[in-house]
């Protein structure tokens, strides 16, 4: 079941970068309130023929898509965009595009996966009928874990980046987003930001215990310190898991935003960017979070022409070095 993956990130101690409204979308797309209920009638869900599409069919659809409205523009017709990221057949200059939509996940074959992610941006980066990468993002955010690893291979690649932001890119989706060479978003309502960590979740021991069910534990001597960390933090006593979890997360995710964004090297470290609130698009931009905001059109036009420079740079630096 396509949720399965999803449903273990929720329950057990995952860390996650994600906002409130994510979390909580997430938690309904998981446990959803029971259809027969009157007040669930206006709930989104997926479609029936969502549930068996993986995440990579679902974005071979959107690109199919995308690639029509290109060709129906004057201006943008002639370009070539696309997720075959090992193709043989596609013209110079094309743009390899990727989409980081919805909750974010290591390894899943039906949410977006920042291992693949990885991978294909490898892959379009070895590619030299692709000469940028134009990430597509609407995300809160997600799982925490490999995002350190997927930062360092964006940080290294050497075909630019282009970074269109629709709706949302906050926590998890904005590590990955900060990356952008450009970073724009679609319309001055989009949500960027949210740089920070915590924790929330239920105890639910409380629940179990009325319903008569009572849970029994015990350590062996040498293991006094197993899970205590989070024995304390369900207790009221949180300082050790902020200190050893939470605070070096977050000193990560901000030295990692701050590495990667010159516009907020100006900031102070107590500036509200880096507390963890979220901005609309012009406080964004103000910021230093985002450079802009554009239409669609303009982003691909802007990518394309980034694409450009980049392959006519490159036969500069080859023909010169054929020369000497």
């Amino acid at each position: 079941m396509n949720d399965s993956y999803l449903r273990k990130l929720l329950l057990n101690t995952n860390k996650l970068l994600i906002t409130a409204d994510g979390l909580a979308a997430a938690a309904l797309e998981c446990f959803p309130i029971p259809e027969k209920l009157p007040f669930t009638e206006n709930i989104i869900r997926k479609n029936q023929s969502d549930d068996d599409a993986t995440y990579e069919e679902q974005v071979k659809a959107d690109v199919l898509d995308l690639s029509l409205i290109l060709s129906n523009a004057d201006d943008t017709k002639h370009i070539s965009l696309s997720n075959e990221f090992n193709s043989t057949e596609l013209p110079e200059n094309s743009i390899a595009y990727h989409q980081v939509f919805g909750f974010i996940t290591s390894n899943s074959l039906y949410w977006f996966s920042s291992k693949r992610f990885e991978r294909d941006l490898l892959s379009a980066e070895a590619n030299p009928a692709f000469s940028v990468h134009f990430v597509h993002i609407n995300s809160p955010g997600g799982e925490a874990w490999y995002l350190d690893r997927l930062s360092e291979t964006m940080r290294r690649l050497n075909k630019p980046v282009f970074v269109l932001i629709e709706n949302v890119c906050a926590s998890g989706g904005y590590y990955i987003g900060c990356h952008g060479n450009k970073v724009y978003s679609l319309t001055q309502n989009d949500e960027i930001g949210c740089i920070g960590t915590m924790v929330d979740f239920y105890d639910i021991d409380g629940y179990f215990e009325k319903l008569g069910i009572k849970r029994i534990k015990a350590k062996a001597h040498q293991s006094d310190l197993k899970n205590k960390i989070f024995d304390d933090l369900k207790a009221g006593k949180p300082q050790q898991f902020i200190k050893e979890i939470l605070d070096p997360l977050a000193e990560q995710f901000i030295n990692e935003v701050r590495q990667s964004r010159n516009a907020l090297t100006k900031l102070e470290d107590d500036d509200p960017v880096f507390r963890g609130e979220i901005f609309y698009a012009s406080l964004a931009i103000e910021k230093g979070l985002i450079d802009g905001t554009c239409t669609l059109t303009e982003a691909v036009l802007m990518a394309y022409r980034m694409g450009c420079d980049y392959a006519d740079a490159i036969a500069l630096h080859s023909k010169s070095f054929n020369f000497t």
